[in-house]
């Protein structure tokens, strides 16, 4: 595979919270095997940020257990990305931002903040991501709602290193995204989720990107996986995926952070179609992956010991 990489335009810096200068995060998911076995393979460039889940219908103590038990294996500079659920993803009936926002869920909430203060530490929250999915099945107007009960329950208990991170889902049914916006005092990063490469330019992410830097907000790559491409052929999965995506990250001087799911989708069967899109499967492609991660572009962990 050839060695040529992307030119990557200069990096906006708009000062926002966690958000780095000059540089784009790496990051990477979405399993604690998944990516110890990144951490791994691309130990000379690790991540600085992984990848969780969490919804307020459980209550969150659990959780945040097992979350405290996955970082302490990394140096403590590892910022946690944490995906606030308030559905149940493919049941757009059980949805339930609208009892969030009417304080229903109230004290798993507060424990859930609780959480947050005991990890002390960065954390970006994408509150609600992919808000626009129609899997998902939030409304604009309790979807803000919910985001400003969180927003102003977190900011009251001085969280002041939790990023709140807005997310769009460029194949949600809806893509009137601004119809789901808190506002910009409300929100400290956009986020894209990208998985099949349509998405990298088709209109809703070029109507998305352009908004986010007329907004000047950075951009986080929330989700990001190889979908219907995967590394079994290490010349196609370049040509055909990361070759683009790279080249989308490189053209987008706002996007300042990305997280690359490491998974073998296929070995699911409600995702059988995707892929194995495990980077660090094909040792061709993890090669060419890991010469661009070198770019000094891409801000990674710091610290003694990348993981076990």
């Amino acid at each position: 595979m050839s060695d040529s990489g992307p030119a990557y335009s200069p990096r906006l810096d708009t000062g926002r919270l966690l958000e780095p200068c000059g540089t784009i995060l790496h990051g990477a998911g979405q399993s604690p095997p998944a990516f110890a076995d990144y951490c791994a393979r691309f130990a000379a460039t690790p991540p600085c940020i992984s990848m969780y889940y969490c919804g307020l219908k459980k209550h969150p103590a659990p959780f945040f257990e097992r979350l405290a038990a996955d970082l302490a294996l990394y140096p403590t500079a590892l910022i946690p990305q944490i995906g606030l659920s308030m559905t149940h993803d493919g049941h757009p009936e059980e949805r339930y931002e609208h009892e969030v926002a009417r304080g229903d869920w109230d004290a798993h909430l507060d424990a859930f903040l609780d959480g947050l203060a005991a990890l002390d530490r960065p954390v970006m929250l994408r509150i609600g991501y992919e808000f626009n999915g129609h899997w998902n099945g939030y409304r604009p107007d309790t979807y803000r709602a919910a985001w400003h009960r969180i927003h102003e329950r977190l900011r009251g208990r001085g969280l002041d290193r939790i990023a709140l991170v807005w997310c769009f889902s460029p194949e949600g049914r809806d893509p009137d995204f601004m119809a789901y916006y808190p506002g910009d005092d409300a929100v400290d990063w956009w986020s894209i989720d990208l998985f099949s490469n349509t998405q990298f330019d088709q209109p809703e992410t070029a109507a998305f990107m352009a908004a986010a830097l007329d907004h000047r907000f950075p951009v986080l790559i929330g989700e990001s996986t190889a979908r219907f491409v995967g590394v079994a052929d290490a010349e196609v999965a370049w040509r055909d995926w990361f070759g683009r995506y790279f080249a989308f990250l490189a053209q987008h001087p706002h996007v300042k952070g990305f997280c690359y799911i490491n998974w073998d989708w296929a070995s699911y069967p409600q995702w059988h179609d995707w892929g194995d899109c495990r980077v660090t499967a094909n040792p061709a492609l993890a090669e060419r992956y890991a010469r661009e991660l070198a770019h000094p572009v891409f801000a990674h962990l710091a610290g003694p010991g990348h993981g076990r």
